[in-house]
């Protein structure tokens, strides 16, 4: 994950961390409701479109690493509540949200929080 806050506009994001341990930032250092997790090997985490995310420290004796997947056929692209992003945040509220729980499949519970 990157150090800098981003977020998505055109595609939901799953995050799946696969070594060490760190501490993530969702919502931006700048929102009193973040969520600051420490997460470790194992960890899923679904990050909705428009949500800003960023690592903020390894926590581990061993590397950090992450893999982020996106739903088939999707672009993902680069944010970062820049002035000339506003259409792009506008189109957020139109992308459909996943048809499938993309960790537990067809009735699993992400279909059930959007």
């Amino acid at each position: 994950m990157y150090s800098q806050t981003h977020f998505h506009s055109t595609t939901h994001e799953v995050l799946a961390v696969v070594a060490g341990r760190a501490k993530l930032c969702f919502g931006g250092e700048g929102n009193p409701g973040r969520f600051e997790p420490t997460v470790k090997r194992g960890d899923l985490i679904i990050v909705p479109a428009g949500v800003g995310h960023r690592l903020l420290r390894d926590e581990g004796d061993e590397a950090f690493q992450m893999v982020g997947s996106y739903p088939h056929n999707k672009e993902w692209d680069m944010c970062y509540g820049r002035p000339g992003e506003e259409e792009k945040v506008q189109q957020i509220s139109q992308l459909p949200w996943f048809d499938q729980d993309p960790l537990y499949g067809e009735n699993g519970p992400a279909l059930r929080v959007h």
